[in-house]
């Protein structure tokens, strides 16, 4: 869980001075940074000494950011602690002049923008207009969505205009029976027809972004259908087919992965006690408190996502900016109490991440070409 690892960062050294580019891969889709500036550059190599110093302090800025736009949504998948832990907070929306002191502050060094959370993103209506601001920075942008958006030819088309850098559609079954099971509230028809419109306009218009990638979370009871899912991204046209593990946080209930896991081994985030579905040890190490800075929707800097209750906030950037939270006296007491996966603060205890035995979460990729 490194920022960047050492062996993808030395080959590029010469392209990253010389020509301002950064090739990286995030939930194995492929990114390029381009026009960095030589600030920007020497801000990647100080920020990344935080994975091998762990100061307490980071050194430097963030390069890379993950923003919340929205902390509700409007589906009830029964996995998502948007629906059951989290809904407890007051259902908030990003303002735009929030989001915007985020990148006047730190928008010159970031090349990464993730851009949700926990929450629908497309109910922000300024979820655009933020993300035209960020990639007027330079800033590679991805976002993800469930899809059943009201996205008419207007919004598509001020979406494809945008400089998102790629857009994820999670469509978790290739039939309505499967697909409501878990995005329970959704419509398949819905989703299908909003990625045929982004992917139309997006033509019509001669661009290459967004990048679309159709991601199916497989579980026990939709794996069978992968092969018509995998054939429905060909027909629509989109640029990825993905398949990603299932997240199942305990908090949540036991049983979970008697009911979700995947019956493929291959599909699996953890390995299990033999005919049981004990998860085995894994050996884990999280960089998160140092790998990126990480925004929530009430302007709150949290340790990363999975703080749902903002308990861990290093501090509220309305209050003092990005940077004097991201390095706030809250934000290095939590650092020197973290031990890189062996913590006792409620977001680390159960933290699905912990005993994966998978790189990703998401654990395959196939570069989709448009059938008719």
């Amino acid at each position: 869980m490194n920022v960047f690892n050492a062996g993808d960062v030395v080959p590029q050294i010469p392209k990253l001075f010389w020509r301002g580019e950064f090739d990286f891969e995030f939930e194995l889709l492929p990114y390029r940074s381009t026009r960095i500036s030589a600030k920007k550059a020497a801000n990647f190599f100080v920020s990344g000494l935080n994975q091998y110093l762990r100061p307490a302090r980071p050194l430097g800025y963030p390069v890379i950011a993950q923003v919340e736009p929205a902390n509700f949504c409007n589906l009830s998948c029964p996995l998502c602690l948007t629906t059951s832990i989290t809904k407890s907070r007051i259902p908030t929306l990003l303002p735009f002049e929030t989001f915007q002191r985020f990148i006047d502050e730190c928008g010159d060094y970031l090349l990464h923008l993730i851009f949700w959370n926990w929450g629908e993103p497309f109910l922000n209506p300024d979820l655009f207009r933020m993300i035209a601001y960020a990639k007027a920075r330079g800033i590679v942008v991805h976002t993800s969505t469930n899809g059943n958006v009201a996205l008419d030819e207007a919004r598509a088309e001020a979406l494809v205009d945008s400089g998102l850098g790629s857009l994820v559609f999670a469509v978790d079954g290739a039939t309505q029976r499967t697909y409501e099971k878990y995005r329970k509230g959704g419509r398949l028809d819905v989703v299908l027809a909003n990625i045929e419109k982004i992917v139309r306009i997006r033509m019509l218009k001669g661009l290459a972004s967004p990048v679309i990638n159709m991601r199916f979370v497989v579980m026990k009871h939709n794996e069978v259908e992968i092969p018509q899912a995998r054939a429905l991204a060909a027909k629509l046209g989109v640029d990825f087919f993905s398949l990603k593990t299932v997240d199942m946080p305990p908090k949540i209930g036991v049983d979970l992965d008697k009911t979700y896991a995947p019956t493929k081994e291959n599909y699996r985030r953890y390995e299990y006690e033999r005919d049981t579905f004990q998860r085995k040890s894994a050996p884990f190490v999280c960089m998160r408190p140092w790998k990126r800075v990480t925004l929530d929707a009430t302007g709150e800097i949290i340790p990363c996502e999975y703080d749902y209750l903002n308990k861990h906030s290093f501090g509220n950037i309305n209050q003092g900016g990005v940077m004097n939270a991201w390095k706030s006296e809250r934000g290095v007491a939590f650092r020197k109490a973290f031990h890189l996966g062996h913590n006792e603060f409620y977001l680390c205890r159960d933290c699905t991440y912990k005993n994966s035995i998978v790189d990703d979460c998401t654990v395959e990729r196939q570069r989709m070409i448009k059938t008719t």
